[in-house]
């Protein structure tokens, strides 16, 4: 299985506009062949224990509204058949207008995972 976890910022008051591309996303990714599942994630804060940012780099960090789409996939060639095709382009097409910083993508293999519980709710 490939992780992918694509990161972005939009520039504060255009969040409106990012979350509409990335519901455009989510209605590519629920029809791409290979998907085993996505999160797509927004910021709401830095953890100022888990950070080495002064307070004047943390707000700086915060100014703009950041974003991560994490995918899971089949194989590598199951992400970029997505990643090269004609809708993703045009949703991102749309962001290029907004972003702050990004779109980039690192990918991983799991080299670790913890089975999820089954029956459990909350």
């Amino acid at each position: 299985m490939i992780i992918g976890q694509t990161m972005f910022s939009v520039r504060r008051s255009t969040e409106h506009r990012a979350e509409s591309a990335l519901d455009e996303i989510a209605t590519l990714l629920n029809e791409a062949q290979g998907v085993r599942g996505y999160r797509i994630l927004r910021s709401v804060g830095m953890s100022p224990l888990a950070s080495d940012l002064c307070d004047d780099g943390r707000e700086a960090a915060l100014c703009d509204a950041h974003y991560v789409i994490q995918t899971n996939w089949d194989s590598v060639e199951d992400h970029d058949a997505f990643y090269s095709g004609e809708g993703l382009r045009r949703v991102y097409m749309t962001l290029a207008s907004i972003l702050a910083t990004g779109p980039y993508e690192i990918l991983y293999e799991s080299l670790v995972e913890q089975p999820a519980c089954e029956g459990i709710t909350v």
